[in-house]
Order: C-alpha cells, then structure tokens, then sequence
C-alpha cells in the first residue's frame, strides 16, 4: 500500500473542516492523512511540527492573519508543497491576490465534492518538482 498523503486543512469554520476530512476520507482509491488548523498561527505551527505535507487546503478568512499572508509565509518556507485557497471569496481581485501571495489554485465555496476530489487528486498524484513548481489547475463552484 502507498504512503498516505499528508493534507493540511487550514479553516477556522469547525463544519467546513470535517466536511473536507469526510470528504477526503471517502476516497476509496487514496488514503490521507489529514492535519487540521483553524488559524494562520496553528497553520505555521503545524507546518513546523507535522510538516512537511503533500498539499495544503488554506481559507483566506482566518482569525488571526489573512490567508494570502499565511500563503506568503509558508511560501518562505517551503516553495514546492501545493496551496490552494478553498474560500467563499470568490471575485477576480480575490483570485488574484491569491496568485500573488503564491497560491496553486483557489476554489470558491461551496464546494463540490467532485471538485475538491479534482484538485486533491491533481496536486497529490503528480510529482510537484516534475511540474517545476507552479499548477495550473483552476477549478471553481459557486
């Protein structure tokens, strides 16, 4: 059996949170295993203490510090592991301010199941440095 991918979840909504994690655990074909933070500070903490992981699921609306500054700190840190902010913001600037802090992709919530599914897939299955870095994926639901 494959090595579990290692997820952070980044939200200070408790319901969106273990929406994901049921979500993710549902799959049948991947295994996760899944970190949980409900604020910048807990995210940076984890990513010191659990790290590294195989992806990073991150809202820009969090308690204490905006998302794109958590993106723009973990960017610093660690340049390769995927960042996609899962957000209800959901305009251009929003989506470009995303981009800029150095996120990979940005859906908007709600969230389909079947699009979380997409993006997790996309950003855990390929290799990130055969990428060089950057995805492309773009997936949004409104």
């Amino acid at each position: 059996m494959a090595n579990k991918k290692k997820i952070l979840v980044v939200d200070d909504h408790a319901p969106t949170r273990a929406l994901v994690r049921t979500i993710l655990e549902s799959e049948k074909y991947e295994s996760f295993e899944i970190v949980e933070a409900a604020t910048g500070t807990e995210c940076l903490k984890a990513m010191d203490k659990k790290g590294p992981f195989d992806l990073i699921l991150l809202d820009v609306n969090l308690p204490d510090m905006d998302g794109y500054s958590v993106c723009r700190a973990l960017r610093t840190v660690e340049e390769k592991i995927p960042i996609v902010f899962v957000t209800a913001k959901g305009d251009m600037k929003d989506y470009a301010a995303g981009r800029a802090a150095g996120a990979d992709s940005y859906l908007v919530k709600p969230i389909a199941r079947a699009s979380l599914r997409s993006i997790v897939g996309l950003f855990t299955s390929v290799n990130r440095s055969a990428r060089g870095g950057k995805g492309e994926a773009e997936l949004t639901e409104k």
